[in-house]
């Protein structure tokens, strides 16, 4: 099948599964619609039969692509639920009183320096030093 077995994914959806399965169907749907338009029977349309077979592998490329991204969001969902679970956890641990956390220290403000030239400095009335 599509999936495989891996102890540290949670398991995988039922919809995922049958997604999968469908998938697999198509494909084997779409070998034999291009062995039968192949085959020369006179009771069959060959283009119809190529029509077939392009279908199947369509719709089961959509089904195995929808299969694979049930299963990632379970595995995503699991991960979101541990790491808020842990959150939740370290945040219940961090408001004890013996866990203060000291006030922000505050940097003396900085004065600003304007390099004027002496030119200018003098056209303004300023005197150079």
């Amino acid at each position: 099948m599509v999936f495989e077995v891996d102890p540290d994914k949670p398991n995988i959806p039922a919809i995922a599964r049958i997604l999968s399965g469908m998938g697999v169907l198509s494909l084997v749907g779409s070998g034999i619609c291009i062995l039968l338009s192949f085959s020369g029977y006179t009771w069959l349309n060959e283009t119809y039969a190529m029509i077939g077979a392009v279908a199947a592998f369509v719709l089961a490329l959509i089904f195995v692509a929808q299969a694979k991204t049930l299963e990632l969001l379970a595995i995503v969902s699991a991960r979101v639920r541990s790491r808020f679970a842990i959150e939740g956890l370290t945040k219940s641990n961090a408001t004890a009183p013996s866990m203060t956390k000291p006030p922000p220290m505050r940097q003396p403000a900085k004065e600003r320096v304007i390099h004027v030239p002496d030119d200018q400095a003098r056209e303004q009335g300023f005197r150079v030093k």
